[in-house]
């Protein structure tokens, strides 16, 4: 972590008589507010080089009814294996590629995108308190003269159109999650600025989701099981590459898989954005990447500070940005991977 001299120190999680004990003591909150500062720094401006548009449905996105967010014959949904916790939001992830060009895989990381790329995320509560789908926000990635330039749009009262938003906004959402549990929380879509937050990369902007062993995944079209990249490829939209070299990440939502691999793939989406080799956070004690080697991420002499920071709310509550709720299957599946290690 970065200290008042601007040194880099790492801090082993302390508790009074015990160590690496989870727990909380009046030094221990201290500590707390101390560790990995960085990441409640201000954002940095984000400079677009295009000008975005005003409405969304000027992106043509969808055909039909724009609620009822059917993609548009040259737009294609794709899906992800793991994802980003955001309060509990469903989404629905779209690709655009210019006619003619194609991405490139060369390794698990990112593709290559050709210029002209478009990448849509809609968030939505598919049961919301008034009975219907409530879809809140629509933030696109559109990569145009080597940057990747981002917007964010909020859905209107009708569900009939999204506006351009700069400044943010707070929607307040009742909605049922998937136990079948009754929620409310105050939805807060980010300002323009926000997103660097996440999508930065040292001084580049970046797409977070769509790696290639993200993307890796079986999808259903047309009624029938179809591997994610052999369908894009099919579809024009990414260049011949041999599948079988690329990897998968794994879902961290399947309780089937193992304890570890869920947990560090958890961490790589919700949290390595931020906490790794050229993230906002990259100056803390934490690497919290999927390929990173257990020794090297900083987990195990931060594994108290981790339970804390997730489980509870507040100024000091991580994932940082995107939430304002405690992820509790999440938080769950972290703690028990922490209770793991000491075992």
């Amino acid at each position: 972590m970065n200290n008042l001299f601007g040194k880099t120190t790492k801090i082993k999680a302390m508790l009074p008589g015990e160590g690496d004990r989870i727990g909380a003591e009046p030094l221990w909150l201290v500590l707390v507010a101390i560790l990995l500062v960085a990441c409640g720094g201000s954002p940095q401006e984000i400079r677009n080089n295009i000008s975005f548009k005003s409405r969304l449905s000027e992106y043509a996105l969808f055909k039909g009814n724009m609620p009822d967010l059917v993609p548009a014959d040259d737009v294609v949904p794709v899906q992800i294996g793991s994802s980003l916790f955001t309060d509990y939001a469903e989404k629905q992830r779209l690709l655009k590629i210019p006619a003619g060009q194609k991405m490139i895989i060369a390794g698990d990381g990112l593709p290559v995108f050709p210029d002209g790329t478009l990448i849509a995320k809609t968030f939505y509560y598919s049961k919301s308190g008034k009975g219907t789908r409530q879809i809140i926000e629509t933030r696109l990635l559109l990569y145009s003269g080597n940057q990747w330039n981002v917007a964010t749009y909020r859905w209107n009262a009708g569900q009939t159109d999204a506006e351009l938003l700069t400044e943010g906004a707070t929607v307040p959402v009742y909605f049922e999650d998937r136990y079948g549990q009754r929620r409310h929380l105050t939805y807060k879509i980010p300002a323009q600025n926000d997103c660097g937050s996440c999508h930065r990369s040292g001084d580049e902007l970046t797409p977070l989701g769509p790696q290639a062993r993200n993307l890796n995944v079986s999808v259903d079209v047309g009624g029938e099981k179809v591997n994610q990249l052999a369908y894009l490829m099919k579809r024009g939209m990414l260049a011949q590459t041999d599948v079988s070299r690329i990897t998968s990440l794994p879902d961290y939502k399947d309780s089937s898989l193992p304890l570890a691999s869920r947990a560090r793939a958890y961490l790589e989406m919700n949290c390595a954005h931020c906490h790794r080799e050229a993230g906002t956070a990259a100056s803390t004690s934490l690497d919290l990447s999927y390929n990173t080697p257990f020794e090297k991420t900083g987990i195990g002499y931060n594994r108290a500070n981790i339970v804390i920071r997730m489980g509870t709310m507040g100024e000091y509550h991580m994932p940082k940005t995107g939430t304002t709720t405690i992820d509790d299957e999440g938080a769950r599946l972290i703690r028990d991977y922490i209770k793991s290690l000491a075992d």
